[in-house]
């Protein structure tokens, strides 16, 4: 009865959360920063303890997004869950990440990428976040509601029989939705440039 009384209270913050009540998100960020620390805590080799608060932001950002696209009416996964795989996941990409960043520069035997590397330049950084949000808002306007939700789930590393769970939808109509975005979105890349 009690987990059942926690669910339906995390859900009603969800709602509110989707609904733009910032108050909402705070509650849940409290209730959940725990697991949040103990994704990033789990994720990170000594190596790169460096980029804590990288993997912290990184963590809390996924999290935001793990509610926005969290379905309150299915019951198969909880939200705790739900939200630990999706920081998870995206933890490990960004690991990825850095150690393919560490092996070119470690491969670079000109020396000149040690010191000369355009993607820590804080300008390069804010142009590539805001190319970004502009590539975001032109996706978002240009597929439906279900196609952006899939979009989304598909784009943080789950595979169609993993939406379709999420969602509660067959795989066929996933895989159609799925089909339809690459489609609309090659259409787009093509007149863009």
């Amino acid at each position: 009865m009690i987990d059942c009384e926690k669910n339906r209270d995390t859900n009603e913050l969800i709602s509110r959360v989707k609904d733009g009540d910032n108050s909402a998100f705070e509650l849940l960020l409290e209730k959940y920063t725990p697991l949040i620390e103990a994704s990033v805590v789990k994720c990170l080799d000594e190596e790169y303890v460096i980029h804590i608060e990288d993997f912290r932001q990184e963590a809390t950002v996924v999290f935001y997004n793990s509610i926005l696209t969290y379905d309150t009416e299915q019951h198969e996964v909880d939200f705790g869950l739900y939200a630990k795989i999706c920081i998870s996941n995206a933890l490990i990409s960004q690991m990825r990440v850095l150690k393919k960043r560490k092996s070119e520069r470690l491969s670079d035997t000109s020396g000149e990428g040690l010191f000369n590397n355009d993607s820590e330049d804080p300008s390069m950084r804010i142009l590539e976040q805001e190319s970004l949000k502009s590539l975001y808002s032109v996706i978002r306007i240009n597929l439906s509601e279900f196609e952006y939700h899939i979009w989304q789930l598909y784009v943080s590393g789950r595979t169609a029989k993993q939406i379709c769970v999420l969602l509660g939808k067959d795989e066929k109509s996933v895989t159609n939705a799925i089909y339809r975005i690459r489609r609309k979105l090659r259409a787009l890349l093509h007149e863009t440039f």
